[in-house]
C-alpha cells in the first residue's frame, strides 16, 4: 500500500504541473473547475493517507499485542510449572504447616494468577477473531494448553490435601495408640514388679496368684 502511495504522490504533482500548463489554453471557468477537482483530489489523497496512518498503528499494535500475549503465555506456563513442584514437595515442613499452605498461601497466589489467567484468555480471543485461520489456531492452542495445565494444578493441590489429611489422621491415631501402649507397658511393669506374696498357703490362694500370673501373660500375649 505505501509503495502504491508514492506513486500517487507522484501523480498528484503532476496533475499541478499540468494545470498550470493548460492555463492560457483553457478558458478561465474550465480553469476554475480544474482547480477544485485537484483541490477535491488533494483532500482525498489527505484522508487516504490519514487512514493508512491509522491502518499502520492499528498493525503495530497487532504485532505488538502477539508479542505481549506470548510473553503473559510463557511466564504463565512458567509459574505452572514452579507450582506444579511446590504442591508436590513437602520441604522440612510439618504435615499440619503444608496443609496449610495448600489451603491458604497457595491459593492466594492462584488467585494473583487466576488475574493474569483471565487477561490471557481474554487477549487471546481478541487476537484469534483478528488473526488469520492458522494463527488463530495456534493462539487457541496455547490456550486450551493452559486451561488444562491450570485444572491439573487444582486437581493436584485438591489430591494432595486429601492425601496429607489422611496421613494425618494415621499419624494422630499412631500417637494414640502408641500412647496407649506406653501406658500399658508401665501398667505391666508394675505388676510384674511387685513381690508375690501369699496370703494363705492354701490351694486356692496358690490357683489365684496363678490365675493372675496367666491373665498378665494373656494380656502381653494380645498386646504383643
Amino acid at each position: 500500500l505505501e509503495n502504491t502511495f508514492d506513486g500517487w504522490t507522484e501523480d498528484l504533482a503532476h496533475l499541478s504541473v499540468l494545470k498550470e500548463s493548460l492555463r492560457n489554453y483553457i478558458s478561465a471557468d474550465d480553469l476554475s473547475v480544474l482547480q477544485e477537482r485537484i483541490e477535491l483530489l488533494h483532500r482525498q489523497w489527505d484522508e487516504l493517507c490519514h487512514q493508512l496512518s491509522l491502518r499502520r498503528q492499528q498493525v503495530s499494535e497487532k504485532l505488538n499485542e502477539w508479542a505481549v500475549f506470548n510473553e503473559k503465555n510463557k511466564e504463565l506456563c512458567e509459574w505452572l510449572t514452579q507450582m506444579e513442584s511446590k504442591v508436590s514437595q513437602n520441604g522440612d515442613i510439618s504435615i499440619e504447616e503444608m496443609i496449610e499452605k495448600l489451603r491458604k498461601d497457595y491459593q492466594e497466589e492462584i488467585s494473583v494468577a487466576q488475574e493474569n489467567k483471565i487477561q490471557l484468555h481474554q487477549m487471546g480471543e481478541r487476537l484469534a477473531k483478528a488473526s488469520h485461520e492458522s494463527k488463530a489456531s495456534e493462539i487457541e492452542y496455547k490456550l486450551s494448553k493452559v486451561s488444562e495445565r491450570w485444572q491439573h494444578l487444582l486437581d493436584l493441590i485438591g489430591a494432595r490435601v486429601k492425601k496429607l489429611r489422611e496421613t494425618l489422621v494415621a499419624v494422630q491415631q499412631l500417637d494414640k495408640n502408641m500412647s496407649s501402649l506406653r501406658s500399658w507397658l508401665a501398667h505391666i511393669e508394675t505388676e510384674l514388679s511387685k513381690p508375690i506374696v501369699y496370703e494363705t498357703s492354701d490351694s486356692q490362694e496358690i490357683q489365684r496368684k496363678l490365675s493372675q500370673q496367666q491373665d498378665l501373660q494373656r494380656d502381653i500375649e494380645k498386646h504383643s
